[in-house]
């Protein structure tokens, strides 16, 4: 076994956690991608990007989705107010 080798186990819902041995040996931090290869019984597993979300930014950008003129809302306002 390798210096940066571990184990770890599988829970109930098939998940692990990544060792901390493993975790400083590949530099894995909070939002990295990590990218999980198959090769026969081999697993192979790559750093291949952190994501960084401006989360601030994103809900603004989702809530724009959202967002009407006056214009748009008297009206949406004037149909619900009318008799069917």
């Amino acid at each position: 076994m390798s210096k940066s080798a571990a184990t770890s186990k599988a829970s109930r819902k098939n998940q692990t956690t990544i060792p901390a041995r493993v975790r400083r040996a590949l530099r894995i931090a909070k939002g990295d991608t990590l990218l999980w290869e198959v090769n026969g019984d081999e697993v192979t597993i790559r750093v291949i990007g952190r994501v960084n979300v401006d989360w601030s930014k994103a809900s603004e950008m989702s809530l724009l989705e959202w967002t009407v003129s006056e214009e748009e809302a008297a009206e949406a306002l004037e149909e619900a107010r009318s008799p069917i």
